[in-house]
């Protein structure tokens, strides 16, 4: 199993580079093959980044509801070039300025896109799981910091 983490966040000293951070060291420690893409770094649609891809993890912040520029501008490349054909698991790690209620209410753009848009065209049965913290700008530092405690343990023990 080969996982691609694609990271959308142009700062490397923002809270989502420390989720990206986390990431990489929960996938590390559970032995599993991976590399990244950070599309602030590396903006080329390259298709072939996709061969053999099983596990797609997408890191980034939700603004307005939905997925950033740059990586609604990647998935809807790969989409055009038929790229996602071997993924069979899509992880979505994201962070909302708003509660949970704020976004569902608001329909939930982006993870109903990563749902209905991407999922559909990886392998049959593909789901989306979602790892989402919410109401960033009122979290405490500890909240910060256990949200990126669990998401370094949802990937050093999920196989």
């Amino acid at each position: 199993m080969t996982t691609l983490v694609v990271q959308a966040h142009p700062l490397d000293d923002s809270y989502n580079a420390a989720l990206l951070a986390r990431v990489q060291e929960g996938l590390r420690s559970s032995g599993r093959s991976f590399y990244t893409l950070q599309l602030a770094q590396d903006p080329e649609v390259n298709p072939e980044r996709l061969n053999g891809v099983t596990q797609l993890v997408l890191v980034y912040p939700t603004w307005w509801g939905g997925l950033p520029a740059s990586l609604l501008s990647w998935v809807q490349a790969m989409l055009a070039a038929d790229a996602f054909g071997s993924v069979q698991g899509v992880q979505a790690v994201t962070s909302h300025g708003s509660d949970k209620v704020v976004n569902f209410v608001q329909g939930a753009w982006g993870r109903r896109y990563l749902r209905t848009r991407l999922a559909r065209a990886c392998q049959p049965g593909t789901k989306v799981a979602w790892h989402a913290l919410y109401k960033i700008d009122r979290c405490t530092p500890t909240d910060l910091e256990d949200f990126l405690a669990s998401t370094e343990q949802l990937f050093a023990t999920k196989s």
